[in-house]
């Protein structure tokens, strides 16, 4: 299961910050289910073609998702021909794209293009005669020529697996998704062995399917409708959303959403019909349905378009989606930058300091640093494929670990929006500059600006109204300020970079912790308090481990710190009735889940009504900044302008003290890291 999921949360166990970018949730409504639910553990039931048929038409007639694509920057190379059952060189027309999961490699016996047999399976049947078609994609060329569709693209089949352009296709299988007619989303099976569903595909009698059914009159409902059957073990949905809801749940906890590569599968094509859990849903930009309803969705389908991907540079969007690809597995670790290059190199394009190893470069790279694991993530090593020093998984990119990263720990990197739901006022202020190589001695590139506000020419278009800022071509969003867009007509499109190395000229000292690791409050991770000379909580770290880990194998010598960058946040004064109430909550969270990860001093005090009342910060960023959680943080503190520097606490991997690796990122109060005396030093992160 996802570790994003908990059965304790809103919409059936998912994180809310993650609502908006999950399959089906938001494009839907709650518009009563007007059609007969059926259970889908009925496997004698056939999923109707029709229904599938019915929904690309209205979405052809009403919707022009597939006319709204945009310019395709890569096109296939081979398809399928599903008539003749052979792979051809594209040149032109409609082509379905299957996103399944691959399972097995080329050696267990099933066929993948190799240029040893390339010219056989250009033969009329030559699918065939070579053998060995996986279930899954034999399923999916019979349904597609069903469907009246000429053409069917799966990378086993139509990427010559031993070329030298692999890596080209690979690049570019993000436009291919995107320029597909509809994208076949194999769900059902946990590798390409299984069946496209575990219920017969068959189309209804004619003038019975689904799109005939919205010129009905309200309430008229299918010819001969069976009676929902009494002994399904699931309870009837009230309304669409509930049923969609429910789908997008089961889909979460599927093989395919978990793997690495259907991340970007899924996120560039923009129609999907969807194989999971014996049944099948539909999903466009503008609504999602299941193959029960019997009339569209209430949403305005002729104006609404939905993506989740922006043409400026979004941070918040950003983090979001980095939120969900961190959890996928990946047979080979060393593929992570490729699998992630489709959102990768469009986020190079939007961010005008392009994308570093997965991170936003330029004004936008000092708040990139700061991600922080929500609980511990585990490293991917490479394959034994790859030999030592070729792989590109430095310890500063959140690329480098599977599991969960807490996006609010970027919040600092879309302080530009001004909208209420961004609120926290989290600043961060370059005091490094930073410059990233692909090896050790290799020429260097900057990866950050020293300009906390890039300046913006006038010809941009900016719009002031009571310190607020609008910009035509964005204009349902508000920002504090201007930030710096993407060029209209980039001579040449940028891709997203790997380097292994980050370069800096920073100030370094070397700290004690304290004997105690604490939960985070947020989180499961382990929170080191760092005090300064007189014993008071100065900042903290958070590790990538969990308390009870490292409870007693805490560090007693000083370990090295450097400074990331400055940074501050507004906190406000609390009433004694707020202290209160945040108190309570909090206490009912603790009784309902035990494993609540309080720090115990503070669990203590919670449960204990008659203790001293703790003023509990309260703000957006309660959950980030660990150390408002700490018994030891003064609750005179808990107004005014906190001023902190970013640090990160660095592992020496050579002799010369040169070359370190990141263990964790934190922060420390401004006067401390100040008071204390610090070196000016070249460090190479790797």
């Amino acid at each position: 299961m996802p570790e994003f999921l908990n059965k304790n949360m809103p919409y059936h166990g998912v994180t809310p910050h993650l609502v908006p970018f999950l399959p089906y949730i938001e494009k839907t409504d709650d518009s009563p289910l007007d059609g007969a639910w059926r259970p889908a553990d009925s496997l004698l039931r056939p999923i109707d073609v029709a229904v599938i048929e019915g929904w690309l038409g209205e979405c052809d007639g009403s919707h022009w998702c597939h006319s709204q694509s945009r310019k395709q920057r890569s096109k296939p190379a081979w398809v399928v021909d599903v008539k003749r059952r052979c792979v051809v060189a594209y040149k032109k027309g409609e082509y379905v794209a299957l996103s399944y999961v691959w399972g097995p490699g080329c050696d267990t016996g099933s066929i993948c293009l190799v240029k040893g047999n390339l010219e056989q399976l250009r033969q009329g049947g030559g699918l065939d005669k070579v053998g060995g078609l996986p279930r899954t994609i034999a399923d999916a060329v019979r349904l597609v020529g069903e469907l009246g569709v000429g053409y069917l693209w799966v990378d086993r089949l139509c990427i010559v697996q031993d070329d030298l352009e692999k890596g080209r296709q690979l690049m570019g299988m993000a436009g291919i998704y995107e320029g597909a007619y509809f994208t076949l989303v194999a769900a059902q099976s946990a590798d390409a062995s299984g069946p496209l569903s575990s219920r017969p595909l068959q189309r209804s009698r004619k003038g019975l399917w689904w799109g005939a059914l919205l010129t009905l009159a309200p309430g008229v409902g299918l010819i001969g409708k069976r009676k929902e059957e009494g002994d399904t073990p699931w309870r009837r949905p009230v309304n669409n959303r509930e049923a969609m809801n429910s789908h997008s749940i089961d889909l979460l906890r599927t093989v395919w959403f978990q793997r690495g590569w259907t991340f970007q599968e899924y996120l560039f094509s923009r129609r999907r019909v969807v194989f999971h859990n014996n049944t099948v849903n539909w999903e466009c930009l503008c609504v999602s349905l299941h193959e029960h309803q019997q009339r569209l969705s209430s949403i305005a389908t002729n104006t609404l378009l939905f993506s989740r991907l922006d043409h400026w540079p979004s941070f918040h969007r950003f983090a979001r989606l980095s939120a969900l690809f961190a959890p996928r597995f990946l047979t080979f670790a060393e593929d992570v930058h490729d699998a992630f290059s489709g959102a990768g190199n469009h986020f190079a394009v939007t961010f005008p300091g392009g994308l570093i190893s997965g991170l936003p470069g330029g004004c936008f790279f000092d708040a990139a640093l700061l991600w922080q694991p929500y609980s511990p993530m585990e490293k991917r090593h490479p394959s034994n494929q790859i030999q030592m020093g070729e792989e590109v998984l430095p310890s500063w990119s959140w690329l480098t670990y599977r599991g969960n990263v807490q996006s609010e720990s970027w919040a600092a990197g879309w302080s530009y929006l001004a909208t209420s739901q961004h609120e926290g006022g989290w600043q961060v202020f370059p005091t490094v500059h930073w410059e990233h190589s692909e090896t050790k001695d290799s020429p260097r590139h900057p990866a950050s600006s020293l300009e906390t506000r890039t300046h913006i020419p006038d010809s941009e278009d900016w719009k002031e109204s009571d310190g607020h800022y609008t910009h035509p071509s964005i204009p349902d969003t508000v920002f504090s300020r201007p930030i710096p867009l993407p060029r209209p007509h980039q001579p040449q499109p940028a891709v997203a970079q790997r380097s292994r190395y980050l370069h800096c000229t920073s100030k370094h000292t070397t700290w004690t912790l304290h004997p105690k690791a604490y939960h985070a409050f947020a989180g499961n991770c382990a929170i080191l308090a760092l005090l300064d000379q007189s014993g008071n909580l100065a900042g903290h770290l958070r590790l990538n481990t969990s308390e009870s880990d490292i409870r007693h194998h805490i560090q007693p010598n000083p370990v090295d710190l450097i400074e990331l960058s400055r940074g501050q946040a507004e906190l406000q004064p609390q009433s004694s009735e707020s202290a209160q109430t945040e108190k309570e909550e909090r206490l009912d969270m603790l009784q309902r889940d035990l494993s609540f990860p309080f720090p115990v001093p503070l669990m203590e005090e919670l449960k204990t009504r008659k203790a001293k009342e703790k003023e509990l910060v309260l703000h957006p960023l309660a959950d980030v900044f660990d150390e408002w959680s700490l018994p030891l943080w003064p609750e005179a503190r808990n107004k005014g302008l906190y001023e902190f520097y970013n640090i990160m606490w660095i592992k020496w991997l050579d002799e010369e003290e040169t070359v370190a690796e990141r263990v964790a990122v934190g922060r420390i109060e401004k006067g401390a890291w100040e008071g204390r005396e610090t070196v000016v030093r070249a460090v190479i992160i790797a």
